[in-house]
């Protein structure tokens, strides 16, 4: 369960990453709608990596 979780999450990552860049390029770095993008993309970033250091540490017994 946990490494589907975190599989789809890395999907949907990779999918707003993609649109974000398309974002960028069309309305710059410093529009609102890419800064609360890239925002939303640190967010799902950090949670995926807590999913995984929970995973780890999990499996390596801490």
């Amino acid at each position: 369960m946990l490494l589907k979780n975190a599989l789809d999450l890395s999907k949907d990552i990779d999918k707003q990453r993609l649109d974000m860049y398309d974002l960028a390029k069309s309305k710059g770095l410093s529009d609102s709608a890419v800064i609360k993008m890239s925002q939303q993309l640190d967010r799902k970033i950090i949670k995926l990596q807590k999913m995984m250091l929970t995973h780890f540490n999990s499996w390596a017994g801490k």
